[in-house]
C-alpha cells in the first residue's frame, strides 16, 4: 500500500513535471520568437537611423555650401552696388561738366 501510494505521488509529480516542462518549452519558444522579431525590428530601425544620419550629413554639407555661395553672391552684389553708385556719381559729375562746357561754348558764340 505504501509503495502504491508512493508510486501515485511519484506519478503525479512526474505528470506535473512533464506538463510544466511543456509549458516552459512553449513559453521559451514564444520568447525566442519575440526576441528574434525584436532583433529584426532593431536592425531595420538601425539601418533607417544610419540612412537618415547620412541624409542629414549630406543636407548639412549642402546647406553649408549653399550658405558659402550665397555669402559670396552677397559680397559680389555689395561690390557691384558700390561700383554702380560710384559710376552714377561719375555720370552726374560728367553731366555737370558737360553743361559747364556747353555754357562756356554758348558764351563764346
Amino acid at each position: 500500500m505504501e509503495n502504491f501510494l508512493l508510486l501515485i505521488i511519484i506519478g503525479v509529480l512526474l505528470l506535473y513535471f512533464f506538463s510544466s516542462a511543456n509549458v516552459y518549452k512553449s513559453l521559451y519558444k514564444k520568447v525566442n520568437e519575440e526576441k528574434n522579431l525584436l532583433e529584426l525590428e532593431l536592425t531595420k530601425l538601425e539601418s533607417i537611423i544610419s540612412k537618415y544620419e547620412k541624409q542629414v550629413k549630406t543636407g548639412a554639407s549642402t546647406l553649408k555650401t549653399n550658405h558659402d555661395n550665397l555669402q559670396v553672391a552677397r559680397d559680389d552684389l555689395q561690390e557691384l552696388r558700390l561700383e554702380n553708385m560710384n559710376q552714377k556719381h561719375q555720370i552726374e559729375e560728367l553731366e555737370k561738366r558737360n553743361e559747364e562746357l556747353y555754357a562756356q561754348v554758348n558764351t563764346m558764340v
